[in-house]
């Protein structure tokens, strides 16, 4: 029968040679160069913190004074002597302490980065996974769907050759197959694509898929003080305020300390100079840094509460699309489509009869086909949610 060579097709399932989607985002996660150029920053945010707490290099000074013009004389008077000094920048207040923890900040922000790409990363994947297999299923129906117009051309010919059609009806028939053939171009296409969005972000060719097209009632987790991007921009507000307190601290300035050793002619005693240089703070630049960074953490912190007011939006939203697609998959699936399996049954009883013309069973079947599609339409809706969420959600979902 009809019905059951369709059934038949729809459960055609991938080779054994499809990948899951658990080894996908693994191996993308291995080989994704945008992560990769992620880490890089990490490890220099590591050279940072190492960097802040060090010390100015001490400067080393070599010399000769009181030159006359006979060169070879060094002994025509007092002041004449060679010398050798150091100065040393002395940090005070705190200063290289601040310096380590906003350092500090900046890892943990390059961190975060890092975790966030890969949400986004592991996102993207799962939404091309279910998208490329659901079009796939979808391009197995729409197959079907062609077959059935074309035996449907086939009986109108029979039928317009014994007048009991026209062809007009005919000619309907052959465009509506050639309208199937543009929809599975359309689907043919965006399925090449999407196969290569996952070969640009995985750096591996996928053939083929396995996942499991299971829709189910799922929860959204409304926790979101845990994601990277609330997190990140919490270490930018504390950062920001770490820097506000460090240009404070350079109110008092880093002491210069400086010491000279001359050493003279020896009718002439050797001596030191020592000096203690500190900057006075006279003008005001670091009150205008210390408005800026306070500024600056203001900003973040504005950013962080619009953030989070739009993740619990765009998450109740995402839901909602969820659930909507449950109920109109569920009434496509345990309702329309049962019923019009339960007519096609009737019909076909009625056929065997010759009490019912032959037409209506293929343009039921073809009306079963669409609701077919029509159901993965409303999966596609479903996993499109799914996968948008699991970013939102840090895959916190159950």
């Amino acid at each position: 029968m009809l019905r059951n060579s369709f059934i038949l097709t729809c459960l055609i399932i991938t080779s054994s040679f499809s990948t899951s989607l658990e080894n996908i985002i693994n191996s993308a996660i291995v080989n994704n160069k945008n992560l990769q150029a992620i880490e890089k920053s990490i490890q220099i945010a590591n050279e940072q913190i190492k960097l802040s707490n060090k010390w100015d290099n001490p400067i080393l000074t070599i010399g000769a004074n009181d030159l006359q013009f006979d060169t070879s004389r060094r002994d025509l008077e007092p002041m004449q002597g060679q010398y050798i000094g150091f100065s040393q920048n002395i940090p005070i207040n705190g200063k290289i302490k601040l310096q380590e923890e906003i350092a500090m900040k900046d890892k943990a922000i390059s961190n975060l980065n890092y975790e966030d790409a890969k949400l986004k990363l592991k996102s993207k994947l799962i939404e091309y996974l279910y998208s490329i297999k659901i079009l796939e299923k979808k391009y197995l129906l729409l197959n079907q769907y062609q077959k059935n117009i074309k035996s449907l051309e086939d009986l109108t010919t029979s039928l317009y050759e014994s007048n009991k059609s026209n062809q007009s009806m005919i000619i309907n028939l052959k465009t509506d197959y050639l309208k199937i053939e543009i929809q599975k171009e359309n689907l043919q296409n965006i399925i090449k694509n999407n196969y290569l969005k996952l070969e640009e972000i995985t750096y591996e060719k996928i053939t083929s898929i396995d996942v499991s097209l299971d829709v189910k009632e799922l929860i959204f987790s409304k926790d979101i003080s845990t994601h990277p991007i609330i997190k990140i921009l919490e270490q930018n507000n504390e950062k920001f305020n770490k820097q506000a307190q460090l240009e404070d601290a350079k109110k008092l300035s880093d002491i210069k300390v400086s010491a000279v050793y001359f050493q003279r002619d020896d009718k002439y005693k050797d001596y030191a100079n020592v000096s203690l240089s500190i900057p006075l703070a006279f003008y005001g630049k670091e009150n205008i840094k210390i408005l800026q960074a306070k500024i600056k953490a203001r900003e973040f912190k504005d950013k962080l509460d619009d953030s989070k007011k739009r993740f619990e939006i765009k998450i109740a939203s995402l839901q909602n699309d969820l659930d909507s697609s449950i109920k109109k998959y569920k009434l496509l699936k345990e309702l329309i489509l049962p019923l019009q399996e339960e007519n096609q049954e009737i019909i076909e009883k009625y056929n065997s009869l010759e009490l019912i013309k032959s037409d209506e069973i293929l343009k039921n079947l073809n009306k079963i086909i669409q609701n077919k599609i029509a159901q993965y339409d409303e999966m596609k809706n479903y996993f499109d949610a799914y996968s948008q969420a699991y970013y939102y959600t840090q895959g916190k979902i159950r």
